[in-house]
């Protein structure tokens, strides 16, 4: 399935992070959008299932938020500033997550790709530095899963 038959899936809120991830990485002069990205994105959602899971298992979000700005800065290539440019691609792991979402939401049935299924495509990227801030905070990543994949199937239920 490609990608615009996938984003046509999107929720409202899962279209609003996508964009905040681009936000993101804009934000911070990054050239592509990362799994990192994604999360930041995720925390900002504030009534999504992914936030109401990551608020459950990780306490302080803006700790989190820190980790993930401080690494994804030391792994991406960037530029001095917010970049100019219109469109900032996804990177191979944030494609990869946003696959996996979409292996998601059509293993548990659901029509449609919420903001809990892509924090569940972005924990299964497990070179992505969204886990690795994740498991640096020491959140337990099968926990925060099993709570995302709860949240997520009572919502579309």
């Amino acid at each position: 399935m490609g990608c615009f038959t996938m984003f046509e899936r999107f929720t409202d809120e899962a279209r609003r992070v996508t964009v905040g991830a681009q936000a993101e990485a804009r934000e911070l002069g990054h050239r592509s959008i990362g799994t990192g990205h994604l999360l930041l994105a995720l925390m900002a959602e504030d009534a999504g299932t992914g936030t109401r899971a990551l608020r459950d298992h990780s306490g302080d979000l803006d700790e989190l938020r820190e980790g993930v700005r401080r690494t994804a800065s030391d792994a991406a290539p960037r530029r001095r500033g917010i970049l100019p440019i219109a469109h900032i691609p996804f990177s191979k792991d944030a494609k990869k997550a946003l696959e996996l979402s979409l292996r998601y939401a059509i293993h548990f049935g659901h029509q449609t790709i919420t903001a809990g299924h892509l924090l569940l495509g972005t924990l299964r990227v497990e070179e992505g530095a969204a886990v690795r801030v994740l498991t640096d905070a020491g959140v337990d990543l099968g926990a925060l899963r099993a709570t995302t994949e709860r949240l997520t199937k009572e919502a579309n239920g």
